[in-house]
């Protein structure tokens, strides 16, 4: 026992000593936690749009009005052709475009005109036979996501358009739309009522970088003593092989539960994203995810012999555990045999965890589940990295 404290006494004097180290591990996270939390988001905005319109009436005008306005579209003026739309397409300047044909008034009034009431309790309008006024919506799918979020976009705030028409027109009539129409429908939005997507993702920006720094600055510092010389001086002292593994981990334990907490001060306080949680049960999640964080540092530094081949490794298994974490995509969106490749993610279940007890504040009864799979992996590449260093430095 007194073996494991001089190791982990030396290992904090190194880190104290080593100023710029220590910088980087206070500074940076927070310098990434608070240009991550704006930068990355699911909100699509100003993107840019182009309008052809052939019609050049007072309906058209209002349209284009409507759908131009800031933040969702940056409006980049209007096209005289559908060559001029798809040259500004290939060019870049624009990523939707809407079309407005020539006889767009004319057809937009009939329509409105031919809706009726239907006798009877029902109180259902319908229009009379006859297409109505058709609109057209380019969109640069490069993006796939992007465009589908702005295609609704689109398409919402011309449908709020029309039912606005067809409410005037209605008024006019002495009738209420909302007379008419059999339902409605009571939106309820639970968590996340003003759907910030900070809310969201600066939980799992959280996660990453406390996944990065233990797993980073483990493996580096069993490996520095490698490519120094002095890890073969310290296995010819009484020192164990266990001694030396869990003299380096403890301090990046201790470092991941300071940034732990700091994420979460600037979460709660730069972000204002409520922590409705228990600190406790925090705490105790994030000392059983480390102990895979820390595993994939020890296993790292018992492959690899050089610094260059530490990042390597150890940047390899981060783009997988973030793809597959539901960072980015849901993780129900991915094909099944890919869910299943999930379930051995201690990324994706962290991350469930932190976001549920900041926005649910959801403790152990509902968190269990995840807590015992991310024991049982942390446990198994922990004990594996650790079985391993002890082999390898028998």
């Amino acid at each position: 026992m007194n073996l494991l404290r001089l190791i982990i006494w030396k290992e904090f004097r190194h880190l104290r000593g080593d100023r710029t180290a220590l910088r980087m591990l206070l500074i940076m996270p927070i310098v990434q936690l608070m240009i991550l939390g704006y930068a990355l988001t699911t909100e699509v905005r100003h993107t840019p749009l182009a309008v052809l319109d052939r019609c050049n009436c007072p309906a058209s005008a209002s349209l284009v009005a409507a759908v131009s306005e800031p933040p969702l579209f940056a409006f980049k003026g209007y096209a005289h052709s559908e060559t001029e739309l798809r040259r500004r397409f290939d060019r870049g300047e624009i990523r939707a475009a809407l079309l407005i044909p020539a006889d767009f008034s004319q057809r937009l009034e009939e329509r409105l005109k031919g809706f009726s009431s239907v006798s009877g309790s029902t109180g259902f309008f319908v229009p009379t036979d006859g297409p109505g006024a058709p609109v057209g919506l380019w969109m640069d799918g490069q993006d796939a996501s992007t465009a589908n979020v702005a295609r609704g976009y689109l398409n919402a705030i011309i449908n709020q358009w029309a039912g606005d028409r067809l409410a005037e027109r209605l008024r006019a009539d002495g009738k209420k739309i909302g007379d008419l129409i059999p339902f409605r429908v009571h939106t309820l939005i639970a968590f996340n009522p003003l759907l910030e997507s900070s809310w969201y993702m600066v939980p799992g920006i959280a996660v990453i970088l406390i996944t990065m720094v233990t797993a980073l600055l483990t493996g580096f510092s069993i490996v520095r003593e490698k490519e120094g010389g002095t890890l073969e001086q310290l296995l010819v002292t009484p020192v164990k092989p266990i001694h030396i593994v869990l003299g380096k981990a403890a301090p990046f334990f201790v470092v991941g539960f300071l940034q732990l907490f700091l994420a979460l001060g600037i979460a709660r306080f730069w972000f204002g994203i409520p922590f409705l949680g228990s600190y406790l049960n925090l705490a105790l999640f994030c000392a059983i995810y480390m102990l895979s964080s820390l595993g994939i540092g020890i296993f790292t530094s018992t492959v690899a012999r050089t610094m260059q081949q530490a990042l390597f490794i150890i940047w390899f298994f981060l783009v997988f555990f973030l793809l597959l974490s539901g960072f980015f995509l849901p993780v129900e969106n991915m094909p099944h045999w890919v869910q299943l490749v999930t379930y051995a993610n201690p990324v994706r279940y962290f991350m469930e965890i932190l976001r549920n007890m900041f926005l649910k504040g959801s403790g152990l009864r509902e968190l269990w589940h995840q807590g015992a799979a991310m024991l049982a992996i942390g446990v198994i590449v922990f004990g594996g990295a650790l079985a391993m260093f002890q082999r390898k430095s028998g």
